[in-house]
């Protein structure tokens, strides 16, 4: 099936404000409230079929951007000054009908252009392109009434990938993902650096009753966890007493574990991270055998520094590295591959193309791999998309932590939370009178009903229950 060519008429924001029932820290960063910005486009195919598209993120404390001297709501104006940014972009890149792809590398090449003017670094760049992207894929999809996996299965999207990396010149997209999408995956639950491992370290008056686990004991216990991404601070004696207590609770099951360690940029050199690999190997040696890779363990301004390579290639003896944060242009994993890295992340907020361009180029090299990675999404819109794009890529276990943090779906309307059980009720469940919430079973979550036209997401948004972006205030987080 040839591309299909979108024309887009109007892109709409609007924000919807969610707070965590216990806080997430990960890096130096303690979320304890969040906006989840959303983006609503709509247009015309070719045919003159009217279309619609959404997307979602939230907008996040200290990870698109963690200079110490910025603030949390500058962080939220940069991230919502590039989507207004790609905004422009896009309607100007997609004025007249044109394939997905070719409006996407004008609207990418604006987008990241005007961020450089604005003084933005390019992962906050970059992410309002991201959004229309995935906003401009959702319209496609549901317009001709294919599912991710078949846009990119008859790229109807029309990508280009040795566009993207000059080695994947001929390969088409169909070729790079399997014959199916993967219709359950593996939960790799998030253990935030202030999470409680065990019960009893949860004060009385910090504790939960609001029918889901808290500690990571309760976790694994109640949805039968068998993977973990563990947060590391750099700091080898607290990060190795607390890892010993990870490794107790985890090595007292019969179920076998792995684990993925993130180090979250605070590393500035590798002799620490060594150290912290071989006292693991020597002390939990049950941990580090089932240790998969280590994320993004050096500072983003040194991770791709060729002077570093003789201290990636040592670390990377030991266990994969990963880049995540460092990953904020279409060639970074090449740059990473040179150095002796093995692995790149699969972030929505980062971007579906380049991760299945990366997914390729990761299948020529020997040892390679994506992962998948998380931003906190929450359901609907980010969630589902997230979980859409992994299914499709064929990525069996991903990062899960906003149904930890936040409580179920109690930030969606009643009427979003009824049409998720009706349409995706293998996905959630009822676990309480009143409460919906992801269903972890056996450590993995069905999402074959994510199978719709469209970008996974296959409820209606509803934005009435929102607020414009325009009539939104940062302080109304408080």
């Amino acid at each position: 099936m040839s591309a299909v060519e979108i024309r887009l008429e109007d892109v709409r924001f609007y924000m919807r404000n969610v707070h965590t029932r216990m806080p997430f820290k990960y890096g130096a960063a303690v979320l304890t409230a969040v906006p989840i910005l959303h983006v609503v486009a709509q247009g015309t195919l070719k045919n003159g079929t009217p279309v619609q598209g959404v997307a979602a993120d939230i907008l996040p404390p200290k990870w698109f951007d963690k200079d110490p001297a910025k603030s949390y709501e500058d962080n939220v104006a940069d991230l919502l000054w590039s989507a207004r940014s790609a905004r422009s972009a896009y309607l100007d890149a997609a004025r007249s009908p044109a394939s997905f792809f070719a409006i996407w590398q004008d609207g990418y090449a604006q987008t990241v252009s005007a961020g450089d003017a604005h003084g933005l670094n390019r992962l906050t760049a970059v992410h309002g392109s991201t959004l229309m992207e995935r906003a401009l894929i959702d319209a496609v999809g549901c317009g001709v009434g294919a599912s991710y996996f078949e846009l990119l299965k008859a790229n109807i999207l029309g990508l280009d990938l040795g566009a993207i990396h000059p080695e994947l010149q001929g390969v088409e997209p169909g070729q790079v993902i399997g014959t199916a999408p993967l219709a359950q995956l593996h939960v790799r639950h998030t253990v935030g650096l202030a999470d409680p491992i065990v019960s009893s370290d949860i004060a009385p008056e910090e504790r939960l009753d609001d029918g889901l686990p808290q500690s990571l004991a309760d976790c694994v216990e109640r949805q039968g966890l068998t993977y973990f991404k563990v947060k590391v601070n750099g700091d080898l004696e607290t990060d190795l007493a607390r890892l010993a207590v990870i490794a107790e609770l985890l090595d007292g099951r019969d179920a076998e574990y792995k684990v993925t360690l993130d180090g979250n940029e605070q590393y500035r050199e590798m002799d620490a991270l060594v150290g912290l690999i071989e006292a693991l190997a020597a002390e939990q040696p049950r941990l580090y055998e089932r240790i998969l890779y280590v994320e993004q363990p050096l500072e983003r301004s040194v991770a791709l520094d060729a002077a570093l390579e003789p201290g990636i290639r040592a670390a990377a003896a030991h266990r994969p590295l990963l880049i995540d944060e460092s990953d904020d242009a279409q060639d970074t994993f090449r740059q990473a591959l040179a150095l002796g890295y093995k692995g790149v992340s699969s972030k929505a907020c980062k971007g579906l193309v380049k991760a299945l361009a990366n997914l390729a180029l990761a299948r020529q090299r020997e040892g390679c791999f994506l992962s998948g990675e998380d931003l906190m999404n929450l359901p609907v819109v980010a969630l589902h998309q997230d979980l859409a794009h992994v299914a499709a890529l064929g990525i069996g276990h991903v990062e899960r932590n906003g149904h930890h943090y936040v409580r179920g779906l109690d930030h969606l309307t009643a009427d979003e939370q009824v049409a998720c059980l009706a349409t995706h009720g293998k996905l959630y469940r009822e676990v309480d009178s009143g409460l919906v919430a992801l269903d972890v079973r056996e450590g993995k979550i069905e999402v074959g009903s994510l199978q719709v036209a469209g970008l996974g997401v296959g409820v209606p948004v509803a934005v009435d229950g929102m607020v414009e972006l325009e009539e939104w205030e940062f302080a109304s987080l408080a």
